[in-house]
């Protein structure tokens, strides 16, 4: 490949920064202000703050990856992509919760939290990324 090809890509890449930023943090806020609310305690504003740090870890890891790849082939509000969200956000949530409560077992599994959070994060960040990367123009 030559070298302007790769330098062109990058700075394609780079122009789309921001928005991947954006995404990012309005994913984390969406689900973290939806699990304070649902929650009934009353963290308020500090929960919605303290628990965004640690939804990024997980969107920073297992979403952001996916999302550059759908980024090549840019679709808004697509069923398909929402889909693979879910099918990323289901491991993504079992390991966090499972890293973060010291419990490998299977038994999350069985709960219905983790499948309304496995399903709300996906929603989110699918809802977040069509909002402001998923254009027209794609970075190929």
């Amino acid at each position: 490949m030559e070298l302007w090809k790769v330098s062109q890509k990058v700075s394609e890449l780079s122009d789309l920064i921001p928005y991947y930023f954006f995404s990012l943090v309005s994913s984390c806020l969406s689900l973290s202000t939806v699990l304070v609310v649902f929650s009934l305690d009353t963290w308020g504003v500090i929960g919605i703050i303290v628990i965004s740090f640690y939804v990024v870890i997980p969107y920073s890891l297992f979403a952001v990856p996916v999302q550059v790849l759908f980024n090549k082939h840019p679709k808004k509000f697509s069923v398909i992509y929402f889909c693979l969200y879910i099918f990323f956000s289901l491991p993504a949530v079992f390991i966090y919760s499972s890293v973060l409560n010291f419990d490998f077992s299977m038994d999350i599994l069985t709960t219905k939290n983790y499948y309304v959070i496995s399903l709300l994060a996906a929603l989110f960040f699918w809802f977040w990324d069509s909002v402001f990367l998923q254009k027209k123009s794609s970075v190929s």
